[in-house]
């Protein structure tokens, strides 16, 4: 479990670093924040009060977790 979990991180700042360099994620957010935030969602999703009534919620959940880190386009 431990090496699946520092594998998903290394993916996930993968992820962040490409996404800054393509400009989708914004700068201002480092690598720790953006894991803990994931890591947040993720365990909160992951208790079942909350799991069951999210379910139906799946492509509204990913279209504003995406968006909430974008940048503003002005």
């Amino acid at each position: 479990m431990e090496a699946y979990t520092q594998e998903s991180f290394h993916i996930m700042l993968d992820i962040f670093h490409r996404g800054r360099k393509e400009g989708k994620v914004d700068l201002r957010y480092s690598d720790e924040f953006l894991i803990l935030f994931f890591q947040a969602l993720v365990e909160g999703i992951s208790n079942p009060k909350i799991y069951d009534k999210i379910l139906p919620y799946t492509a509204e959940w990913t279209e504003v977790l995406v968006k909430g880190i974008a940048p503003n386009k002005q």
